[in-house]
């Protein structure tokens, strides 16, 4: 099995925002057990129907931010990160939603192709 190559560590699960709210998204590179290229990451969100969140391999919604991501250590616990700034869109329906972290990675010897996604189910309010 592969290690877990990335966390959302912002925003979490129950988080409220309002349209058009600045959020600093945070994006967590755990220790890595086997060699790593980073490709690039996807911030989206996705209004939630009745109750059901789409599924983000079928499609993102809103995309926030799409590009390359560089995370560096923090002292004194070392753990990689890099924040991102993005804005909840201003026509995002009120309610549930489904904050996603798209991630695109290379690993191992034979630089093994995958894709990843991690979710927080979030309020728009």
């Amino acid at each position: 099995t592969l290690a877990q190559t990335i966390e959302l560590g912002f925003p979490q699960n129950g988080d409220n925002f309002s349209p058009g709210q600045q959020v600093t998204a945070q994006v967590i590179k755990p220790q890595a057990m086997a060699p790593t290229v980073q490709v690039g990451i996807a911030l989206a969100i996705d209004h939630c129907e009745n109750g059901s969140c789409p599924d983000p391999a079928d499609g993102l919604g809103f995309y926030l931010y799409a590009g390359p991501w560089t995370p560096e250590a923090h002292d004194p616990s070392y753990i990689y990160y890099q924040n991102f700034t993005v804005t909840i869109p201003s026509n995002l329906a009120k309610g549930p939603a489904i904050f996603t972290l798209t991630h695109l990675c290379l690993i191992g010897v034979v630089w093994y192709p995958l894709l990843e996604f991690r979710n927080a189910t979030v309020n728009i309010v």
